[in-house]
């Protein structure tokens, strides 16, 4: 029996390193930081970017014939500017609710 004990520290360790990698890619997932700029012109726009599923970028522009924004709700931290201009159509800023830091700062 004593030589199997060695393979159970093996085999355990190999387990710990398992789980340690998938909570650390679980975690990763959890974030899904998008290092890029982001300008949205068009309802098309929004859906195409909501479905990245980015919860955290660099700066967020919004322009043009954006109808609504609640498809945005996943998206939390903006590490620069956020800029709402020339949008005719845009009645709500529902969907950005959940952002909790702009800037740089943060």
């Amino acid at each position: 029996k004593r030589c199997s004990e060695p393979h159970l520290a093996v085999g355990a360790m190999r387990m710990l390193w398992a789980i340690q990698a998938i909570s650390l890619l679980c975690a990763m997932a959890a974030a899904n930081v998008c290092d890029r700029n982001v300008t949205l012109k068009s309802q098309a726009d929004v859906l195409d970017f909501a479905g990245n599923g980015c919860s955290r970028i660099r700066s967020l522009e919004i322009e043009g014939t954006v109808g609504h924004l609640s498809p945005l709700g996943g998206l939390t931290h903006l590490d620069g500017s956020l800029w709402i201009h020339d949008v005719p159509e845009l009645v709500s800023l529902s969907g950005l609710e959940n952002i909790t830091t702009i800037g740089k700062d943060n």
